[in-house]
């Protein structure tokens, strides 16, 4: 071990040693008063059982004495020596003489190197390389332990833990927790584990709380199932039980320990949950769901629901009560009833329509009654007039998560910067226009071209897509003339997917056959159902979505619906699935909660596995989705491959080029006819 220090004779530091012992008698004396035999007066032998014998009544004075004045002894039998300083090292380390008890170790090291496998010389020895402030010392001994595997697991497990304690002096609370992941890690089988876990769980029951709390904020999303994290989050759960309004959120935090946690022997956290819920009761969730159930949305909303009842059917399968009412927002006094529900529905999901969800906010409606007292996030694009985080909450995909997605594919990934909007005028196509100009610039793009079409008039179609692309007044006449290019590579369509069928081909009419046609969320939808699609007009389409069946959310989705004779997945069926489960982890709220709570709980809640495009909040309570990218197939649609994209717009363009080469070289070759005719005829 490159720590020992050898001494350059064993005499020489024997002398120090009774030195500072006779120093230590002398202090101790003075205060004590009790009689020692002359060291002196004593046999070797009678000087080790004098030894032996304050060691045994615990008078380390004595026994430091006794034993340094032994090692001055011509006499003394080697295989003694072990023994001696052993004892001397721990008798000096607990009179607070480091540099003897330091001594003492390193000259037992030298002489018997298993002593280093031992947990009497491992402990000693930590204890007073910190008491002597060694700390480049202890940093290298900590990897040297790990790192060496001949020292037996007990050992190395009583180290991992007497690190963690210095660590925690140190208030470094991440390290702490870090040295025992990395010792548990390398655990001997799971029963060493299972009494690593064990003795780490008596430690901290004993913990004062401030000291769980500091150690509880190192325990993150991505080690929570972890040994010791795992443990160190069930412990504060069980200091927060007694808050009753807490008890729920801290139920489910425990329940998700216990049955997640990746522990050898997770029992004591079963019994002592078991243990609190027979004191507290099992909390229950209350969630009401407004949906369309009759109605032309009667169809999405039973998808929602069939969703939801598939995931509270597994909740309840992990122990996890959802009490689940629903209210048809098509039925009359809908908003009424979801306003008298019982007080501990405290969280709503929907509506899915935008006039519903004004019900919620209209003055002196009864539905604003559910905005004041529960927690309601809307199955909708956008809150209208209300404040996302603070008024209410979205469970839905935004129109900004769809321009994002597409402005990044653009600008990111296929380095076309230049971009167009081609809207019509209506509610839906301005609003998503508006929100496409507005992302573009700080995502790196520009807007070079912006027109809009009467959404009802297909003829006049055609000529607002030429207006678009700067064609010529005079096309119609000169057909055979290439057309220029338009000032940008990529132009967004917001309408939807019936009427991009009847937009795309006027843009090839116009030699627009290079361009990137980028749509929205409608598309995606709608493609989940289309069938033979003419693939020619969408090679270079590409449309966001929350929904692919093909992810590994959708396959367990569906596997899931599968199992339980639920039918098929789609969108619909992935919101209420994961609406549910979302609300599972969110938790009952409190009686006097606000919406810091809400937001506090959603950071917690968001970090599940998701069957639909993962939603994320920030910690103002504002969501956002990152979406799929798909393109239009003659089967429905696929996932988008840049590379592949990129290929065929260049293809596209290169294809144009040629054609604008082949018409230059057919206008040089007529004007050299004409140029001979002349020639001819002036001859």
């Amino acid at each position: 071990m490159g720590q020992i220090n050898t001494m350059n004779t064993l005499r020489q530091t024997v002398r120090l040693l009774v030195l500072l012992a006779f120093v230590a008698l002398f202090a101790w004396g003075c205060a004590q008063k009790q009689a020692i035999k002359s060291v002196d007066m004593l046999s070797t032998p009678n000087l080790l059982m004098e030894a032996d014998t304050a060691w045994q009544a615990k008078r380390f004075e004595a026994t430091e004495l006794y034993y340094a004045t032994a090692l001055e002894r011509q006499d003394l039998v080697r295989s003694k020596l072990p023994t001696i300083y052993a004892r001397l090292a721990e008798s000096a380390y607990t009179n607070g003489h480091y540099h003897q008890a330091r001594i003492a170790l390193e000259n037992w090291a030298n002489i018997d190197s298993s002593a280093l496998e031992l947990v009497s010389w491992e402990i000693t020895y930590l204890n007073t390389m910190a008491a002597l402030g060694k700390t480049e010392r202890l940093q290298n001994h900590l990897k040297w332990t790990l790192e060496n595997h001949v020292i037996p697991w007990p050992t190395r497990r009583e180290v991992a833990l007497w690190y963690s304690a210095y660590f925690q002096q140190k208030d470094d609370f991440e390290l702490a927790l870090d040295v025992l992941d990395g010792f548990y890690k390398q655990a001997p089988g799971m029963a060493a584990q299972a009494t690593f876990e064990h003795e780490f769980l008596q430690k901290i029951q004993v913990y004062d709380d401030n000291l769980i709390v500091d150690l509880s904020k190192s325990v993150t999303v991505t080690n929570q199932w972890r040994f010791p994290y795992a443990m160190i989050g069930f412990e504060r759960g069980v200091r927060d039980s007694s808050d009753e309004e807490a008890w729920s959120l801290t139920w489910r935090t425990m329940r998700n320990l216990v049955a997640n946690a990746k522990l050898a022997d997770p029992i004591p956290l079963e019994n002592k949950l078991a243990e609190l819920e027979a004191r507290y009761g099992l909390p229950r969730i209350g969630l009401a769901l407004a949906l369309p159930l009759t109605g032309p949305y009667g169809k999405v909303g039973i998808k929602v629901l069939r969703g939801a009842g598939l995931a509270q059917w597994r909740l309840a399968q992990e122990g996890v009560d959802v009490d689940l009412r629903v209210i048809n927002t098509e039925a009359p006094g809908w908003d009424k009833r979801l306003a008298e529900l019982p007080g501990h529905y405290t969280v709503v999901g929907g509506p899915l329509r935008v006039k519903a969800f004004k019900r919620l906010y209209e003055l002196h409606s009864p539905g604003a009654e559910v905005l004041k007292n529960r927690a309601v996030f809307s199955f909708l694009a956008s809150l209208g007039d209300l404040e996302e985080g603070r008024d209410a909450w979205r469970f839905f995909t935004s129109r900004n998560d769809e321009v994002r997605s597409l402005v990044s594919l653009a600008v990111n990934e296929l380095n076309i910067k230049d971009l167009a909007v081609f809207y019509p005028e209506e509610k839906f196509g301005r609003t998503m226009a508006k929100t496409f100009y507005k992302e573009v610039s700080p995502l790196g793009g520009r807007i070079r071209g912006m027109r809009s079409y009467p959404p009802g008039n297909l003829k006049q179609w055609g000529k607002s897509t030429g207006k678009l692309l700067n064609v010529p007044a005079n096309f119609s006449e000169n057909k055979d003339v290439p057309l220029p290019l338009p000032d940008f590579g990529a132009v967004f369509i917001p309408d939807g997917w019936n009427q991009a069928q009847t937009l795309l081909p006027n843009f090839f009419f116009y030699e627009g056959d290079q361009l990137l046609f980028l749509g929205p969320g409608l598309w995606s939808r709608a493609l989940d159902s289309a069938k033979d699609i003419d693939e020619h007009y969408y090679r270079l389409a590409v449309c966001p979505g929350a929904w692919w069946e093909g992810s590994e959310g959708g396959r367990a989705l569906q596997s899931a619906l599968t199992e339980e004779g639920l039918g098929q997945a789609d969108f619909w069926v992935a919101l209420g699935f994961d609406f549910i489960r979302f609300v599972g982890k969110f938790g009952a709220l409190p009686v006097n909660w606000d919406a810091d709570e809400v937001n506090k709980r959603i950071l917690a809640a968001q970090e599940m596995d998701f069957s639909m495009a993962h939603m994320t909040w920030d910690s103002r309570g504002v969501g956002s989705q990152d979406l799929y990218l798909f393109s239009p197939v003659r089967g429905g649609k696929q996932l988008v491959n840049a590379e592949k994209l990129s290929a065929r717009i260049a293809y596209a363009k290169a294809r144009r080029e040629r054609r604008v080469e082949a018409y230059e070289k057919r206008m040089e070759e007529e004007k050299e006819k004409q140029g001979n005719s002349v020639f001819k005829t002036q001859q």
